[in-house]
């Protein structure tokens, strides 16, 4: 190793002294290249393959230098190998050279080559310079800036973002530098001109691979649409952007609305059926507001649970006015419209007889008021009818077509009644398939008997003077009282047995026309109309 070393610097001496020209030029050849951060340094290794036909013996690093394009020679380098002495490089044979090179920072960004100078000696000592180049890329910018990806945390490979979830914005960033890199970092979301996200980070990039990563919510405040996802990030060597169209949805539809019945009578159940499509499970307020000529009725608000797939929801609709109603009904969810419509139906409220009163108008005249009430906004025809019982025999029975106005309706009717028995009665009212009716029963007194008077007779006899003789007018005086006496027990007893006795006073019976009793027709009714009836509308 001695007599190598000494041998080597005998070799430079005397190649140093021997003039240029007289030594042959071979390469040295590479496929390795080498790229550089200006104002840093790189390290590695390239490989350098002996290609000629030459076989050396010694071959001895000398020196380098970097040329741009044009052959000029640029200074700002500094470059070191290992190792610079190589034996036995035979033809073919490559040898791996380690590196490490620096440059300025002020050297312009761009393509250079590197040369590398050997002098290699052969066996019989002759000497070459063997010429080395290898591709060197100056670069300017310390970070290279992967390429930008976004989608949704929730549902990765979404095409569209749900109100709710999460949109991931990330990129990978190569600090090639062997110091740290402060960049700016921001992302926002926005639709039409207005943002609805910002963030803006201050991060430091460290050598080698960095990963940069946002997520920005999608508030339930966002409206259907699509939005605009912008990410930059910049630092004083160079910026990059990445944009991207997010379509956002809130994932439940209204699809179709259904009624029940357009006509329903008053006080039955009406339903309306939303049908829902949704991509989510989640709880919505059930509004429906019912209007009648335009004045608010009903307004109520239920909670509901929407799950995903096909959803029918039930609404249930007042029913407990009468008239042409509309309700709108809409599916909130914290105060945003998720779907809306609206239906209208008809209430019909059958008339209805509201009350019955009598009086006794003579000793065997009763007169009914039967009040009937229309709680429609319209006439209705109807059929009105009575029916008088006494006895088990039908006194009086009929009906009649009536016209019911809007509001109360009354009806008078007069009938000549049996003194002294229990009359039922009986009143109906049909309209609009339903019949009303009211049922009761009278008694009218029959009036108090007169009060029998005694009447009580005093006979005044006249005293007449008869002059006879004293023991036969005795005698006479005393038989004709006898006989006063006895006539006046006689017409006592008479009378009380035949003119003191009062005789009751019956009623004749009436002429039976038909099997069914006597049917005497009453007066015609007449509807007394309200002159406080409300107004249609």
């Amino acid at each position: 190793m001695r007599k190598t070393a000494v041998a080597f610097v005998l070799l430079m001496l005397v190649m140093a002294l021997l003039p240029l020209s007289s030594a042959q030029f071979v390469s040295f050849t590479t496929n390795d290249e080498i790229t550089l951060l200006r104002g840093d340094y790189s390290s590695g290794t390239i490989m350098l393959t002996n290609a000629g036909g030459f076989s050396f013996k010694v071959v001895s690093y000398q020196k380098f230098w970097v040329e741009d394009a044009d052959g000029n020679k640029i200074p700002g380098f500094n470059l070191t190998i290992k190792p610079t002495i190589f034996t036995d490089w035979t033809s073919q044979k490559t040898y791996s050279v380690s590196y490490n090179i620096s440059c300025a920072s002020n050297v312009s960004g761009g393509t250079y080559t590197l040369y590398l100078r050997f002098l290699a000696y052969t066996a019989d000592n002759s000497m070459y310079i063997v010429h080395a180049t290898v591709p060197l890329h100056i670069i300017e910018s310390a970070l290279n800036f992967g390429v930008a990806d976004a989608y949704v945390k929730e549902r990765p490979g979404s095409s569209y973002a749900l109100n709710g979830e999460t949109i991931v914005v990330f990129s990978h960033v190569d600090n090639i530098g062997h110091s740290d890199v402060t960049v700016e970092a921001s992302v926002s979301l926005s639709s039409n001109g207005k943002v609805y996200f910002f963030e803006n980070r201050t991060l430091t990039m460290k050598p080698g691979d960095n990963l940069i990563r946002f997520e920005v919510p999608v508030g339930y405040d966002l409206p259907e649409g699509t939005y605009r996802l912008e990410y930059r990030i910049g630092y004083d060597g160079g910026s990059y952007r990445y944009s991207r169209e997010i379509p956002v949805r809130f994932g439940v539809k209204l699809v179709g609305l259904s009624l029940q019945s357009d006509v329903v009578k008053l006080g039955e159940k009406n339903r309306a059926y939303l049908t829902l499509l949704s991509e989510r499970t989640v709880g919505l307020n059930l509004t429906v507001e019912t209007y009648r000529n335009g004045s608010l009725v009903s307004n109520t608000t239920t909670p509901v649970t929407v799950k995903g797939g096909t959803d029918v929801i039930e609404a249930e609709l007042p029913t407990n006015v009468s008239g042409n109603l509309t309700s709108v009904i809409e599916l909130t969810f914290d105060g945003r419209v998720i779907g809306s419509g609206k239906v209208s139906y008809k209430v019909q409220a059958p008339p209805v007889i509201r009350n019955v009163t009598y009086e006794r108008v003579s000793d065997e005249e009763v007169l009914f008021k039967i009040t009937m009430e229309n709680p429609n906004y319209e006439e209705v025809q109807g059929e009105f009818g009575y029916r008088i019982v006494a006895d088990g025999n039908i006194l009086y029975k009929d009906s009649l077509q009536s016209v019911l106005k809007p509001g109360t309706n009354e009806v008078s009717l007069k009938f000549e009644l049996p003194v002294g028995k229990v009359v039922e009665y009986e009143f109906t009212l049909s309209a609009m398939g339903e019949t009303s009716t009211s049922k009761g029963e009278l008694y009218l007194q029959p009036p108090a008997p007169p009060t029998t008077t005694t009447t009580t007779t005093t006979t005044t006899a006249s005293n007449t003077t008869t002059t006879t003789p004293s023991g036969a007018s005795g005698g006479l005086w005393i038989g004709l009282v006898i006989v006063a006496f006895l006539l006046l027990v006689a017409g006592a007893f008479y009378y009380t047995r035949e003119g003191g006795k009062s005789k009751k006073r019956t009623r004749p019976k009436p002429k039976r026309r038909s099997p069914l009793g006597r049917f005497r027709r009453p007066k015609e009714p007449k509807f007394k109309e309200n002159k406080e009836l409300p107004k249609k509308k």
